[in-house]
């Protein structure tokens, strides 16, 4: 009888053991997808890019601003400073020529920047011009990785049509 009872009593905890296992499994399913909502709701660095909705209502208007754009056929040459403040602002270059290869001069500069890990921290600056096509600026770049920056170009033309021209360029920053 005592095998029978020995046998039974086996069985029983190869049960109880295996059910918490799988118990054990899926409590652990449930915990990981709350953290995995959790991060998701809080994290700043999984977010769509603000005003998108807007932007995609107007991107013909966007698609025909770059065609613009491309028809000058202007380049831009955008230069990041290799060291940051202790801030984290470095110097921001932006040397600007026509089709020619001749130095744009008397334009009015913006840039709107951010870093990919946080679409959401839009940061703006306006360049001032040093001369030769050039134009500086100091701006925020406080991370490691690649950001992106929007320029936009507007020079007023006496007696023509005013020229704007929009660029998007990606600098990656290793320190």
């Amino acid at each position: 009888m005592t095998s029978v009872h020995q046998a039974a009593q086996t069985e029983r905890r190869a049960m109880w053991r295996w059910t918490s296992i799988i118990v054990g499994m899926l409590l652990l399913q449930v915990v990981l997808c709350a953290i995995g909502v959790t991060a998701a709701l809080r994290g700043k660095g999984v977010m769509v890019e603000a005003d998108y909705y807007n932007k995609a209502l107007h991107w013909d208007d966007q698609a025909a601003l770059v065609r613009a754009s491309n028809e000058l056929g202007w380049k831009t040459e955008l230069s990041v400073g290799a060291t940051a403040t202790t801030g984290g602002d470095r110097a921001l270059l932006l040397r600007l020529v026509d089709k020619a290869g001749a130095p744009i001069e008397n334009a009015m500069v913006s840039v709107a920047f951010f870093h990919h890990a946080r679409p959401l921290e839009l940061r703006q600056a306006e360049l001032k011009s040093a001369g030769g096509g050039l134009y500086v600026s100091s701006v925020p770049l406080d991370r490691k990785g690649i950001w992106e920056f929007r320029l936009t170009i507007h020079r007023v033309v006496t007696g023509a049509k005013d020229e704007m021209y929009v660029a998007t360029l990606q600098r990656d920053l290793l320190e």
